[in-house]
């Protein structure tokens, strides 16, 4: 049924619930502070200035912390608090690190001073790219790069991304480095709908009603979408980079920041792509064998199979080389054995649909996916939070020294895990609810999911299970 203006009921219902939804820019003056032309540039070269540093110090270490004259300023800034931060403050504030991020930000520079604004290549408008890049960085660290202990490395690898902003913003318009490159912007996209905060607009009718769009076309007062997103149309966070240019451009005050329940993007949004599917397991599997190179009965297993596969002892060069190659490979056969498990579980119950399936259901593991990454980074948050601490203590001349325990980490590590797998089932129950046409098409589904999950769940809680050292 439609009303006299044209609306359906739907649409009215949503406008309706939008507006009752609270703006968390209406607190206080936060809505002028975000509007204010000057408040972002400030953040955004405070932040350059601070990635400079950790660019010089990494590049004035030694390259291995193990030895003198190693700097740990850079890898501990990196690795050990900027990474993890990330990855636990995503539930609560989703995507906006990127509204700070300094490396987007000299990407808007160099575009204001030069660009040639072509538009970004149509067949190359997926992740893979970055999914790809995401892989490779974590497959080659421990062997190829050693970043965590490596702070040249490192700055080598803030470098590397930096420029790769510049001549992409030298090139194409708006921030297609974001969009389709930055590995970090990828997986913050992908587990930005477990946020708890959304970016939409207030109302869709005010949208349809006004006939120039400011949010796409940009005005005097901010810019256009610097990622293609139509905050009418929106319906999950993936690429939405927190810039809040729509704020600003939008004369109608439509545009809103509401608080929701976490995890309201995958029960809601139905766009589903299967770069994002492939990196969903990738990133479980990987974490959790990353997990289990911590450990020394998993590590000397992986050493001596790889060892034993050398075409020739005692060459230290292609001994080095041997096992970065396998590092990769490794890497890589363990990401397609995870997608190929949960696409295989799909085909024994779905049939023909095996890959649409595949794809639907693997944003129940979303959850899953952001428990292990969080299990990851647990000792490297509390690592850097300690040498910040004994840093800060030394500079006014107290003795502040902090050791993780590691019996507290695991059973902390385990829990995430638990809860997780708990968050996917439910999840997953809740996707194939929405996407099953029967009773039995929904059982298969939670049959994929569930049997997919308990084969994650086991193989983590054994891989945490076992002796450090």
């Amino acid at each position: 049924m439609v009303n006299k203006n044209g609306t359906g009921k739907n649409e009215n219902k949503e406008n309706h619930e939008a507006r009752e939804k609270y703006d968390l820019l209406d607190v206080y003056y936060f809505r002028n502070i975000v509007k204010n032309r000057f408040f972002k540039p400030f953040i955004n070269f405070f932040l350059f200035i601070f990635l400079l540093i950790i660019i010089y110090f990494g590049l004035s270490s030694e390259p291995d912390l193990r030895f003198p004259g190693g700097i740990p300023f850079a890898t501990t800034m990196i690795w050990d608090l900027w990474h993890p931060l990330l990855a636990f403050t995503l539930i609560l504030v989703g995507r906006i690190w990127c509204f700070a991020c300094p490396i987007g930000a000299v990407g808007d520079w160099t575009q204001s001073v030069f660009s040639l604004n072509r538009k970004y290549p149509e067949k190359y408008r997926n992740l893979w790219v970055a999914v790809i890049l995401f892989l490779f960085i974590f497959a080659a660290e421990r062997h190829l790069f050693m970043f965590t202990r490596n702070p040249p490395n490192t700055a080598y690898l803030l470098l590397f991304f930096t420029a790769l902003a510049v001549v992409m913003g030298a090139i194409y318009e708006k921030r297609s480095f974001c969009r389709y490159i930055c590995p970090i912007g990828l997986v913050l996209g992908l587990f930005s709908m477990l946020s708890s905060i959304e970016l939409r607009c207030k109302s869709k009718k005010t949208c349809h009603d006004h006939d120039i769009k400011e949010c796409v076309l940009g005005n005097k007062s901010g810019k256009a979408c610097p990622v293609g997103e139509f905050p009418q149309t929106m319906e999950r966070n993936n690429q939405c980079i927190m810039c809040m240019e729509c704020v600003k451009s939008c004369s109608k005050g439509n545009i809103r920041l509401s608080p929701r329940l976490p995890g309201a993007d995958l029960i809601h949004s139905k766009k589903i792509h299967l770069d994002e599917a492939y990196l969903v397991h990738g990133i479980i599997i990987i974490f959790l064998f990353v997990l289990g190179m911590e450990r020394l009965q998993f590590r000397n297993v992986i050493i001596s199979f790889v060892k034993s596969t050398l075409p020739v002892d005692s060459i230290t060069f292609l001994d080095l080389y041997w096992r970065n190659m396998w590092a990769v490979i490794i890497f890589a056969l363990i990401t397609l054995g995870a997608a190929g498990l949960m696409y295989l579980s799909t085909r024994a119950t779905s049939g023909k649909k095996a890959k649409q399936k595949f794809i639907e259901l693997s944003y129940a593991f979303i959850p899953l996916s952001l428990s292990v990454y969080l299990a990851e980074n647990t000792f490297r948050l509390l690592k850097g939070l300690f040498y910040l601490v004994a840093s800060i203590g030394s500079f006014f001349g107290r003795i502040w020294e902090f050791s993780p325990d590691f019996d507290t980490i695991n059973r902390l590590q385990i829990f995430l895990l638990v809860c997780g797998f708990i968050f996917t089932l439910w999840t997953g129950y809740l996707i194939s609810k929405r996407d099953s046409r029967d009773e039995n098409e929904l059982q298969q589904s939670m049959i994929a999911v569930g049997f997919t999950a308990v084969v994650y769940l086991i193989i983590g809680v054994k891989i945490l299970t076992l002796p450090i050292i």
